[in-house]
């Protein structure tokens, strides 16, 4: 559609973004902002399509999306393209994820990564990695993870010099390098159809009034290695066996990551939320020191990166992090930032944050689930009463919010709506 064509949005897309920038600044707001971060609650609310569905197509959810946000008025959306794209998956034959419709029975299970030794790189593989990042996950990681693309063993670049580096193009010509570069295009054609079906969910969803609050998801480089290259338990073990090769692997990879964030600004004009989900730096696994040498350093050039372009970095910490709190807000800039906590110290965050960053959390996600409109009510309050105090605060659940009963939301929303924040 022509931009020039497209109707006005609704006025209450500036209030909520004002709501924002004023809940950011800690400003005084007429309500405490309520978003739950929903992934797939449209989808087992209303019952119109499955998660199956809906990661074969997103536009499936469009509907229960709409309806989700027009009944409940959260204060912001929240994307659904949380959930893995599952045709892509199907068609490159996917190692490494199990998934509703191929591997699990019941149309409404949740996607599962798995982590498991082999389809991972070796330790070995860190200081080549560090050498040719592009090179190695093409090589090497892509044919691993994904079972129609093992001809990409046989492609290398790397030395594309002698004759214009056309003899490096022989193995393109080969059955099962060819066969790898069909299964790309035809997985990249139904990623766009994905992105744009995406897409219009939450352009849609601006133009009635709810503004995103995740334009794009991004990762810490350590959690490239933990989630997708190396593997949970043997990233662990590397910080302990192989710390030289992992932090050079690591510094590359935080060159990768910045460069990707300016050029997804640079490309996207529309973004400006960037959700950082902080897998694997919380205090039962990592030490203060670890964090320090192995986690901090490169997410904090990605939270840096995301702020030089205009953006706001959104820390979505899915633990205790209580030990590195001081590392973590001492070196974000004042009113720059969210954080959402899950499980930490909430006085003590709340003590180093006021004034500087916002905060988001604390709501029990399961009594929207399993209790009653009275326990909700008291619930939002409490939360309410400890983390609002002040300003620069967000209601959201301690959890991804996948299971709701529909007059707990409501109460969720009303109860919020009609707070007396103090301030």
């Amino acid at each position: 559609m022509d931009p020039k064509n497209m109707p006005a949005p609704d006025p209450k897309l500036f209030e909520r973004l004002k709501l924002l920038d004023d809940t950011l600044n800690y400003r005084h707001t007429d309500h405490v902002p309520t978003a739950p971060f929903v992934q797939y609650l449209p989808i087992t609310l209303y019952g119109e399509t499955t998660i199956q569905d809906t990661m074969m197509d997103y536009g499936k959810a469009e509907s229960s999306w709409f309806r989700y946000h027009m009944e409940y008025q959260p204060d912001f959306a929240w994307a659904p393209q949380s959930i893995f794209p599952g045709s892509p998956l199907e068609g490159l034959d996917c190692q490494f994820i199990r998934w509703p419709g191929k591997h699990l029975s019941n149309p409404n299970s949740p996607f599962q990564v798995l982590d498991k030794e082999e389809g991972y790189m070796s330790p070995e593989e860190y200081l080549e990695y560090a050498e040719d990042p592009t090179g190695f996950v093409m090589r090497k990681i892509l044919p691993r993870h994904y079972a129609a693309l093992k001809g990409l063993e046989m492609v290398d670049f790397s030395n594309s010099i002698w004759q214009g580096g056309l003899y490096s193009m022989i193995p393109c010509g080969l059955p099962p390098v060819k066969a790898a570069f069909g299964a790309l295009m035809e997985a990249g054609e139904k990623m766009m159809g994905m992105a744009q079906a995406g897409g219009k969910i939450m352009g849609a969803l601006a133009g009635m009034g709810f503004p995103s609050l995740c334009d794009q998801a991004a990762t810490a480089p350590f959690d490239v290695f933990n989630d997708t290259l190396r593997g949970f338990m043997n990233t662990t073990m590397d910080m302990i066996e192989y710390p030289d090769e992992l932090l050079a692997a690591l510094n590359t990879c935080t060159k990768v990551q910045v460069r990707s964030i300016k050029n997804m600004f640079a490309t996207q004009p529309f973004v400006k939320n960037v959700v950082f989900f902080i897998h694997n730096g919380f205090d039962s696994f990592m030490s203060r020191e670890q964090f320090q040498t192995f986690y901090w350093p490169g997410l904090k050039a990605c939270v840096e990166a995301v702020i030089e372009c205009g953006g706001i970095p959104h820390l979505y910490i899915e633990d205790k992090y209580d030990s590195k709190m001081d590392i973590i807000v001492g070196d974000l800039p004042a009113n720059k930032c969210i954080i959402t906590l899950i499980g930490c110290d909430v006085e003590k965050w709340k003590d180093a944050c006021h004034g500087k960053v916002m905060l988001t959390g604390g709501l029990d996600g399961t009594l929207l689930a399993y209790g009653d409109t009275d326990q909700v009510k008291k619930g939002v309050i409490e939360t309410l009463d400890r983390w609002s105090v002040g300003g620069g605060y967000l209601l959201n659940c301690n959890v991804a919010l996948d299971v709701a009963k529909p007059e707990n939301l409501h109460t969720m929303f009303e109860t919020a709506r009609n707070y007396n924040q103090k301030f």
